[in-house]
């Protein structure tokens, strides 16, 4: 599921395309496009568990046509299997959820035709991770867990052909492949010896108050832009907002409108959250100057 961070990030991205649009623009679209998006990320999430799962797809194929050959050798006849026999794919290919959704949006699938799984199989079988685990005469669910994450987080999660191909496929998935990528890796970290396919895979939102959060989230700080740009300009010593980025001025106004419409957030939450942001979204500079708005702010909030 999503965690409260990653629902303020959506809101953000909205209320600067709103901004950049023009603040007359159609919030109602704007809104509505967030919520697809955030939607779609579900959809990612399966596709790519379904990417890491058809590594075993190709491997069986592979072994296959070995033993297929004209004069098929010793290793050919007698392959070692631990990497198709790895349980991780086996509670992938077992889970309800997954197979059902899957079924019912084939696009979701991927096929032995499609070129990006076949590179990164090749990249995968040429390491020296698969290499070493392959060659481990010890076998253990906690070790064939830890080589799965440890391939999808170097051969799948930062793969840039994939990234541009998703890309291509979905616009709202390159921004989101991160998020994707979290909740794949949290999903792994989730299976035990004893999952079957009834194991739940992680919702978008957690329950009916985090796609609260995010709706009243993006249209509160629409509503109260002019109110928190004053009180913004007031603390911006020697700034001119024009000279803002606009990405950092929707931080800020963000977190002002939690500081003040969300009496439910602690201030203090809000305050780290958006800093957290800052470090991704904020350049060296500008995020210094957005921490200070921020905490002259919540000092004025506290009577400070």
């Amino acid at each position: 599921m999503l965690g409260r961070r990653q629902l303020r990030e959506k809101a953000m991205q909205a209320i600067y395309a709103w901004k950049m649009a023009g603040e007359d623009s159609d919030q109602r679209a704007i809104e509505k496009n967030m919520l697809k998006g955030v939607d779609e990320i579900y959809d990612l999430y399966i596709y790519l568990l379904n990417l890491l799962n058809f590594q075993k797809t190709i491997g069986e194929h592979k072994i296959e046509l070995a033993r297929n050959k004209n004069f098929p050798t010793e290793k050919d006849l007698n392959p070692n299997l631990k990497f198709v026999e790895n349980p991780i794919f086996r509670i992938l290919n077992e889970n309800e959820e997954l197979n059902e959704y899957t079924s019912k949006n084939k696009q979701l699938s991927w096929d032995l035709l499609d070129t990006y799984p076949h590179a990164i199989f090749k990249e995968i079988i040429g390491s020296e991770e698969f290499d070493a685990y392959m060659n481990d005469p010890k076998n253990s669910f906690d070790a064939d867990k830890a080589f799965i994450m440890d391939i999808y987080e170097k051969f799948i999660a930062p793969n840039e052909s994939l990234h541009d191909w998703l890309e291509e496929k979905n616009l709202h998935w390159a921004d989101d492949l991160h998020i994707g990528n979290s909740m794949v890796m949290t999903t792994l970290k989730s299976f035990v010896p004893k999952s079957t396919g009834k194991i739940k895979l992680f919702k978008v939102y957690k329950d009916d108050e985090d796609r609260e959060f995010i709706i009243d989230l993006f249209r509160k700080t629409i509503r109260h832009s002019d109110e928190t740009r004053s009180r913004i300009e007031e603390k911006a010593t020697n700034w001119e907002l024009d000279r803002i980025a606009v990405l950092d001025l929707v931080l800020m106004q963000m977190a002002l409108t939690e500081f003040h419409y969300f009496p439910n957030i602690p201030p203090k939450v809000t305050m780290n959250e958006y800093i957290e942001l800052s470090k991704v979204f904020s350049t060296e500079k500008s995020k210094i100057f957005v921490n200070g708005i921020l905490d002259r702010s919540l000092k004025e909030l506290k009577g400070v």
